[in-house]
């Protein structure tokens, strides 16, 4: 559980410009770790490599072996060294999977890369809530605005992601697919700097150094209790099929009914969009009211039965965007909940597991897809 907050003092008394001020940094660097430029044309790049179906299953099926065992010991290693020091690791993942991904001219190459990449979702994987949560705990003594900051970080990367569309997208069609690669390094690199002047906070070094036995045995203490921990659990792998469901299978709706080519990117713009919605709401604190979440779980059924019933493009569209804002924001509300449960010495560990799970379990192999799908989930929700 929670360790009482008389054991995470001294803290300063709550001040949000200070409070804004500090995380300043973490904001810079989830807003540059989302300017990933090859991920709108990395369709188009992978043909001109000669990938065909059978590629395309063996670089998912890599992709999906690499994260959870991955996630499990990046989050270990966040709490018994620096979460700040696994952010800067994943920001030199990002740069060598572009670089790689840039210069490669076959199959094999860009397989290499692809494994950078699946480094880069494990290492940011729990690391930035984690993070954010103990900053809130260290600077104000409490957990109050977990939501609102967790959520502007979010924010902030799913309009990084927006942007990455549209200059991607254009670069490739000005210049070449290559460059997009190519020019996603430099603005990668800007979270490196942004990173080293992070102020990390210390929490989950107060207790002191612990053997790796021990600290094992804690996390797994922590997951198994029964009760509070693995009911949250159990939403948050729920809202993560559904949302997973939405952007793995999306466009087979718009595919189904027959929906203009145009059509496509206006769908993939709104479901990225509300993304954003969802992280506002939670911004908002709008998650937190009885009524909202009554009406909100009204929305998600009613979206849940127009994708079965309805028969219209626009309005699956719709009905796609308020399941997407609907499973961030409730996403969002449950995270805090699991943090509360947990003490700062193995906030990032036991997280992991949850998130390796539901890792795993987006990054499956999808024989519909023609490209690697995760890429606008993980960017996203920067989990």
């Amino acid at each position: 559980m929670q360790l009482p907050l008389a054991n995470h003092l001294p803290f300063a008394s709550p001040s949000q410009p200070l409070l804004t001020r500090r995380l300043l940094p973490l904001f810079i660097a989830a807003f540059s770790q989302g300017l990933v430029l090859w991920a709108p044309i990395e369709k188009v790049f992978l043909k001109s490599l000669g990938f065909d179906q059978a590629a395309l299953g063996l670089m998912a099926a890599c992709y999906a072996s690499l994260i959870p065992l991955l996630d499990l010991t990046s989050g270990i290693l966040a709490d018994r060294w620096s979460r700040k020091g696994v952010l800067i690791l994943a920001s030199v993942a990002s740069m060598l999977n572009a670089l790689l991904g840039g210069l490669s001219h076959d199959v094999p190459t860009y397989l290499v890369s692809t494994l950078f990449f699946g480094v880069e979702v494990a290492l940011v994987s729990g690391t930035y809530e984690s993070i954010v949560y103990d900053t809130l705990l260290e600077q104000t003594g409490q957990s109050h605005a977990f939501e609102k900051r967790l959520g502007q970080v979010k924010l902030l990367n799913s309009l990084a992601l927006i942007i990455s569309s549209l200059t991607g997208g254009l670069v490739a069609t000005v210049l070449s697919p290559r460059l997009a690669y190519f020019a996603t390094i430099p603005l990668v690199t800007i979270s490196l700097g942004a990173l080293l002047t992070f102020k990390e906070p210390h929490l989950h070094h107060a207790e002191g150094r612990t053997s790796l036995k021990s600290h094992l045995l804690a996390i797994s203490q922590t997951i198994f209790q029964p009760g509070k921990t693995l009911r949250i659990v159990t939403v948050l792998l729920a809202t993560s099929l559904l949302l997973s469901v939405i952007f793995e299978f999306g466009p087979l709706w718009q595919l189904a009914l027959a929906a203009p080519v145009g059509l496509y990117g206006l769908a993939n713009a709104a479901v990225l969009s509300a993304g954003g919605v969802g992280s506002w709401l939670s911004v908002r604190r709008m998650l937190s009211k009885p009524a909202t979440i009554v009406g909100v779980a009204g929305l998600l059924m009613v979206s849940s039965l127009a994708l079965v019933i309805v028969k219209h493009a626009v309005v699956v569209i719709l009905a796609q965007g308020v399941l997407v804002a609907g499973g961030v924001g409730v996403s969002m509300v449950f995270t805090r909940l699991l943090h509360d449960s947990l003490s700062s010495r193995v906030r990032a560990g036991a997280a992991s597991p949850a998130r390796a799970t539901m890792k795993a379990i987006n990054a499956a192999p999808n024989p519909t897809s023609t490209t690697l799908t995760p890429t606008a989930f993980d960017g996203l929700f920067l989990d």
